[in-house]
């Protein structure tokens, strides 16, 4: 392998609206795909016919509720986030927007961590989906103190690209998990107002394939700007210049300021428009936060206009091409090439939320080969210096889920309760299965019979199987009897 070359990288934060972005450091999987969780029961949606297929939309969160700095440092906790959306849609790749969910829902996404979860099963046309757009009302956090804060939404619209599509084909089910990873999936940024902004970089899997949503975030100097055509040339000090689409990006000046929107009732700002093109000058330093293309060009989320060439930094995910245990080099494509990346003595490398033993490092990385993973550090004499490696999941993400509704009915084999029917408020049904590890209590704790769950309001939490028919199932690890 070549010497280390070209990049940088480091996980401070992901989107720097100002001189101090504070990402907050979790993944929400539940923002984009919550929209879905009444699709089916009065959300708009495709009608059911010969040429239809299924999506089941999956969320996972791996709760992390710091609020950093630029640098890192904590600046405060957040207790609960919010986010009221009020309509979703999936855009066809050969056609137009399909809607799938028009309503007003708030949501905690905080409350979804560390599991995968079911939101909903929605019957779609049979075709390619390249998009998916969000409309949110609103967006909140309460921090460690139990203050409120109010957090702008660009254009009180998101518009997120696949990188590969959705393939919806009939009469089949097609899974889909959108994982929002720490720091990367909503930005709570604060600007030279004192007030934050949400930005979401999403990451998808289709059928249990690794995540196909790029993230990336590069400085460098604009080298030239086309408004016209809402793309810019960009140099980020190493390798070759990447072309960036600014079609969705939020501009962000140098004081954190941007265009602001209409004010809402009580004096909040609800949302803010995204600023003009024509703030950026060709000659600027901007760092620029967005997905890779499979042309290496980035689609980008925000664009920060820098005061001066900045640290070079660089965060970015790619697949493992190649490992020199020896010389402590990895090679990872990057923007439409390759790039090489030296670790260090500091790199800290971690899998499944953990870190891995020095002792197991070597081997790891070459279990990872021709996989995605994310790189983190910086650019130091023209190399690129591994600050943290992030390697896939050893395991598939286990789907779970958690459902409330009535029980219909209740399958008996003998004298034993073998499961039962659940109905959710969206009219949705679940086979749910109940053995002998099964734990079935009241709010209270206290044990319950499964007999006497019949025509009551529950509380499933187990593992989910969408395949099955009539309705998905649901193995029950632990039922609770609400009323």
């Amino acid at each position: 392998m070549g010497p280390a070359g070209h990049c940088i990288l480091r996980k401070e934060c992901l989107a720097r609206m100002l001189r101090m972005l504070q990402p907050i450091r979790f993944v929400v999987a539940l923002f984009l795909l919550m929209s879905l969780m009444t699709a089916c029961g009065g959300g708009g949606g495709a009608s059911s016919g010969s040429n239809n297929g299924k999506a089941s939309i999956l969320l996972t969160d791996r709760f992390e509720e710091k609020i950093t700095d630029r640098n890192g440092q904590v600046i405060t906790s957040a207790k609960e986030i919010w986010v009221t959306f009020t309509h979703m849609s999936l855009k066809l790749e050969k056609g137009g927007w399909i809607p799938v969910f028009s309503g007003n829902k708030s949501v905690d996404l905080l409350t979804l961590h560390g599991r995968a979860d079911l939101v909903n099963l929605v019957e779609l046309p049979a075709g390619d989906y390249d998009k998916a757009r969000i409309k949110i009302e609103e967006a909140w956090f309460i921090d460690s103190d139990g203050v409120r804060h109010d957090v702008i939404v660009p254009s009180q619209k998101i518009t997120l690209k696949f990188k590969h599509h959705l393939v919806i084909t009939a009469d089949n089910t097609s899974e889909v998990l959108f994982d929002f990873v720490p720091g990367k999936s909503i930005h709570l940024i604060e600007t030279g107002s004192g007030k934050f902004i949400l930005r979401p970089v999403i990451r998808v899997r289709v059928n249990g394939e690794q995540e196909t949503t790029d993230f990336i975030k590069v400085e460098g100097r604009i080298v030239s700007v086309d408004c016209n055509e809402s793309r810019l040339t960009l140099d980020p000090r190493h390798g070759d210049p990447i072309a960036v689409n600014l079609e969705d990006a939020l501009i962000v000046q140098k004081d954190g300021s941007f265009h602001g929107g209409e004010e809402a009732s009580g004096g909040h700002e609800k949302g803010a428009a995204i600023a003009s093109c024509q703030q950026l000058q060709e000659g600027q330093f901007v760092e620029v936060i967005g997905t890779n293309e499979d042309d290496g060009s980035i689609h980008a989320s925000i664009v920060q206009i820098e005061e001066e060439e900045s640290s070079g930094r660089l965060e970015f995910t790619g697949t493992l091409l190649a490992v020199d245990c020896d010389q402590q080099i990895i090679r990872v494509t990057f923007s439409g090439g390759e790039i090489d990346v030296t670790l260090r003595g500091e790199t800290e490398i971690t899998a499944d939320d953990h870190a891995v033993p020095a002792s197991e490092v070597c081997d790891r990385l070459n279990g990872a080969l021709q996989k995605r993973i994310e790189v983190e550090g910086k650019v130091e004499n023209n190399q690129v210096i591994a600050a943290e490696i992030t390697l896939p999941p050893t395991a598939p993400v286990s789907i779970s889920t958690r459902v409330e509704g009535t029980v219909e009915s209740i399958t008996v084999a003998g004298s034993d309760v073998t499961g039962f029917i659940l109905k959710t408020s969206a009219d949705r049904l679940y086979t749910v299965t109940i053995d002998a590890q099964t734990e079935i209590k009241d709010q209270n704790g206290d044990p319950v019979a499964a007999n006497a769950l019949l025509n009551h309001t529950v509380r499933v939490e187990g593992k989910l199987d969408t395949t099955t028919t009539p309705h998905p199932t649901i193995k029950a690890t632990q039922v609770v009897l609400l009323s």
